[in-house]
């Protein structure tokens, strides 16, 4: 590890910055740098989420590591679509790419050619202000059954999360497959999300690790998502 080594760190939807806070300070203690980003409409940020798009992501992202001699990125559930676009874009921006049960793009397709018109539709319907928000608490336990977020985190949460611009999901991430990637891939799975965040089996080179969690780790086990991102950033 170069010792100006930064890990930068970008959540999922409805996630800014604060959502690292309890993981953060192990990095920053075995020697890391850290940096997390605010993606355009996330966090603190209050440009209009209509006005936003997947584009502006990736160029919130590269800001980011620019500069940055050593960056490894550490991009958690949708941000999997951004970091994609970004490596695609500009491989050598970053050493290192860890994909945390993330969400993985196709060639050509948006997250709405994914999942089809009917998901599509549906959360379409849900928008408002150009914005999807973020689940119930009787949704998410409904699809992430083992969650492991308990009530007072699910509270600090909701007080911080932000609605996800709905062009992001409508919007292509890249072009080629992620195999052709020059960077240094990994992804972690977190173990109690059913059905898989997403199908590694295309990706047999990739490093892979597993963390028995649930989908959003950086808030349930910090302790244990930050020692397999030591892990990788040092492999």
């Amino acid at each position: 590890m170069n010792p100006t080594s930064t890990i930068v760190l970008v959540g999922g939807s409805g996630l800014g910055p604060w959502a690292w806070q309890r993981v953060t300070p192990i990095l920053n203690r075995h020697g890391f740098q850290t940096v997390t980003p605010q993606l355009r409409t996330t966090g603190e940020d209050r440009t209009p989420a209509k006005t936003v798009t997947l584009d502006d992501w990736v160029e919130d992202l590269s800001a980011a590591v620019s500069g940055l001699a050593d960056a490894i990125l550490v991009a958690h559930s949708f941000a999997g679509y951004v970091a994609a676009a970004l490596l695609e874009r500009q491989p050598r921006s970053i050493r290192k790419l860890i994909f945390l049960d993330a969400v993985l793009p196709q060639p050509g397709r948006s997250w709405f050619d994914v999942m089809g018109p009917d998901v599509a539709g549906f959360m379409t319907s849900l928008a408002s202000d150009g914005a999807t928000p973020w689940f119930t608490r009787e949704q998410l336990d409904q699809m992430y059954p083992g969650h492991g977020i308990v009530d007072a985190d699910f509270a600090w949460m909701k007080s911080h999360l932000t609605p996800q611009p709905i062009a992001t999901y409508a919007n292509v991430s890249i072009t080629k497959p992620l195999e052709t990637a020059t960077a240094n891939v990994a992804y972690v799975r977190c173990l109690r999300v059913a059905p898989p965040a997403a199908d590694l089996t295309t990706h047999p080179g990739w490093e892979h690790r597993t963390l028995d969690a649930g989908h959003w780790p950086m808030i349930t086990d910090p302790a244990e998502t930050a020692q397999v991102i030591i892990e990788l950033a040092r492999s």
